[in-house]
């Protein structure tokens, strides 16, 4: 398998279980982009040139190297850094394209009630996650699924499928493009209805998937939390669970010390975990 370079730039720990197994098949990794300082101690500790993103990267990379790859990196890249590698540049999505395209993928497949999710490994060419593709995974949402777990799903398919990208970029990729009328894209700003404001005229499943789909465990939440109104209150929600109930729409069906059960559009939704 013929040796290759690269320049990696990213800001979770995906970008260094990635990096240590292109360190493992013996390729070069000439410099690591990060504002993370615990990947930067990574690249400090492996004898890697570690770069801050901002004005003027292009300048303070090194040159000649064959691939930039983009893992788990949100900045878009200057033009003038995509054009430093002489073999092209890659990027991680956390979605299935052209389906899931733009940003928080994981979230808007749980809140639009997808059954299946994915990843793809693909060309920065174009329009943002336009490139063509080299490697994708695919994988099942469950019943039971939040933004936490599906996106470690997502990190998992990511690390699983990475030899096989190692494998494109040494003996020659293998590219797929994209058909683009089957593309759907949510941007930065995109927030669900109501900014997470649970509206009771809707089915209780489609609530409870929607608080799944806000639940990030300890990590930051990028959209907005589920919530409620009641007494002049906003009540963050926790948990939710969709159960067999009926009444009016927002009508409290039971209320205890730990939970509370509102009808909705069909069915009844028990809350818990208020904040």
């Amino acid at each position: 398998m013929a040796k290759f370079s690269s320049v990696v730039i990213g800001n979770e720990s995906l970008l260094v279980q990635c990096a240590e197994k292109l360190l493992s098949a013996g390729h070069g990794l000439e410099a690591v982009v990060t504002r993370n300082p615990d990947i930067g101690n990574w690249a400090s500790n492996e004898g890697i040139q570690i770069v801050t993103p901002g004005p003027g990267l292009a300048s303070r990379l090194p040159k000649g190297f064959d691939y930039l790859l983009s893992i788990s990196n949100l900045d878009i890249i200057p033009a003038d850094v995509l054009a430093l590698p002489s073999k092209g540049a890659v990027n991680f999505h956390d979605g299935p394209l052209p389906r899931r395209a733009g940003l928080n993928a994981p979230i808007w497949a749980l809140i639009e009630g997808e059954t299946r999710h994915g990843i793809t490994w693909h060309m920065i060419e174009g329009g943002v996650d336009e490139g063509d593709i080299l490697v994708t995974r695919g994988f099942d949402i469950s019943a039971s699924d939040t933004a936490l777990t599906l996106n470690a799903k997502a990190f998992e398919a990511a690390i699983e499928s990475f030899d096989e990208v190692i494998e494109h970029l040494a003996t020659g990729l293998k590219r797929l493009p994209q058909d683009l009328s089957q593309r759907s894209y949510h941007a930065l700003a995109d927030r669900p209805s109501g900014h997470g404001l649970l509206d009771f005229t809707k089915p209780a499943t489609d609530l409870a998937r929607l608080v799944r789909a806000l639940d990030h465990g300890g990590y930051a939440n990028p959209l907005s939390a589920p919530k409620v109104r009641a007494n002049g209150r906003i009540w963050l929600v926790g948990e939710a669970q969709g159960i067999e109930g009926r009444g009016t729409p927002g009508e409290i069906l039971e209320a205890s010390d730990d939970h509370l059960t509102v009808a909705c559009g069909s069915g009844a939704l028990r809350l818990a975990h208020f904040a």
